[in-house]
């Protein structure tokens, strides 16, 4: 079982399964809901709107309405840049030395991983886009408490859980 160099590894298609689905369907959806919510909403917002939030959740910037269009735009340059190098695993750093053994499996962990981070920073983009649109229209008055925890927990877990199962899997 020897290693080979990055060149020279395996050129698989990595089959998705249904959690793959569910994860492009989940990203998709909130790239559809940043464009479409603020599209909806735009012409309905005032001229300034929150554009930060402190560790609170309370807003502390606000700018124009049209920086309401940067999370959206953002959203779209991340979907399309992690689907592209999604589908070249064999390009990507690994924590264990890629064999043909053991390519398929370190592929799909790896891959996996990027669609549930794509998946989650699309999500949170949407909810950031409706609380902001819900702020600046007076239907709320912060972020929620638990979203800075939520967002550390989730990306940090979802990394250290496949640097883990990459580890101890090779």
């Amino acid at each position: 079982m020897a290693a080979i160099s990055k060149s020279e590894r395996p050129k698989l298609q990595i089959p998705l399964q249904p959690m793959d689905y569910i994860l492009e369907v989940l990203a998709m959806l909130g790239l559809i809901f940043l464009f479409g919510s603020s599209a909806f909403y735009y012409r309905q917002l005032p001229d300034q709107i929150p554009t930060h939030f402190g560790l609170s959740g309370a807003p502390d910037g606000y700018g124009s309405k049209t920086t309401l269009w940067l999370l959206p735009v953002i959203g779209l340059l991340i979907y399309s840049f992690m689907t592209v190098i999604n589908r070249r695993p064999e390009g990507f750093n690994y924590l264990v030395k890629i064999t043909p053994e053991n390519a398929e499996r370190q592929y799909t962990m790896a891959t996996r991983m990027i669609r549930r981070l794509k998946a989650f920073v699309l999500l949170l983009f949407a909810y950031l886009v409706w609380r902001t649109i819900g702020i600046a229209n007076g239907d709320a008055e912060s972020l929620q408490g638990w979203l800075l925890p939520v967002v550390l927990v989730v990306t940090l877990g979802t990394t250290f859980f496949y640097i883990s199962q990459a580890a101890t899997k090779k």
